[in-house]
């Protein structure tokens, strides 16, 4: 595949936190492909959360640095990507244990390894990859939540999740005593798709609807993460917001 390549990156704390919580990478090993895109979101309060995700996203960044320079075969780095998740669960868990502040720390963890022709995914928790391909846009992630779940049951509806009040409630996340095992998808690409990752300070104030028209109206790609994370802020920015948009 030939064509530009771009990568852009913005995250905000909002307009009602204190701290921001969120960590991101983008790996880069000097050529275009592969690339690899990371996001993750802490929980825990007094900066734990934010010490959580960046212990994971710190994590997946060197293991994606050292495997990537091989440049190694898309066919085993679904099995790669669900160890890296697998580790770093452990080592946010043992980072929880350091002191009495810590306990009960976590975070959740979405990778996007992107080769010329195929996006392979590790996802844990609520942070969602999307695919903006021929001006439509295509959930990739599935949320590791309990209104996610109720949804899945049919007792409660798309609409009616923006507003529950355990919305924030994960059924899935890295910090567990407990092997956390990540989904993994593998898809083809296209030249001139764009891959986009964000935490869900984006995607709980913003539709996707209302995301498709910024990628539709918005070439640049740091335009458009900046358009993103103003459209967040003017929806009450709730939360902080992260959004990581790679284009092809």
């Amino acid at each position: 595949m030939r064509g530009n390549v771009s990568h852009a990156v913005a995250s905000d704390v909002g307009l009602k936190r204190e701290n921001n919580e969120d960590s991101y990478a983008i790996v880069d090993v000097g050529r275009p492909f592969p690339s690899a895109l990371v996001i993750a979101d802490g929980m825990g309060g007094h900066r734990r959360g934010e010490l959580a995700s960046r212990i994971a996203v710190d994590y997946s960044q060197e293991q994606l640095c050292r495997v990537l320079e091989k440049d190694e075969n898309p066919d085993t780095m679904q099995q790669i990507l669900a160890d890296i998740c697998e580790k770093a669960n452990i080592k946010v868990y043992l980072g929880s244990l350091d002191s009495e502040d810590c306990r009960g720390m976590g975070t959740t963890l979405t990778i996007a390894v992107i080769y010329e022709d195929q996006l392979i995914l590790a996802h844990v928790g609520d942070c969602r990859a999307y695919l903006y391909r021929d001006k439509s846009l295509m959930r990739l992630t599935i949320d590791h939540t309990l209104v996610q779940e109720m949804i899945d049951s049919g007792s409660l509806s798309e609409a009616d999740s923006k507003t529950h009040p355990r919305r924030n409630v994960l059924t899935r996340a890295l910090g567990s005593p407990e092997n956390v095992k990540a989904d993994t998808i593998r898809l083809p690409l296209e030249r001139g798709d764009r891959i986009m990752l964000c935490t869900d300070g984006l995607h709980g104030a913003v539709s996707e609807a209302e995301i498709l028209s910024v990628l539709n109206e918005e070439n640049s790609s740091e335009q458009a993460v900046d358009k993103l994370i103003e459209l967040a802020n003017e929806k009450g920015g709730e939360d902080n917001i992260t959004v990581l948009l790679f284009s092809m």
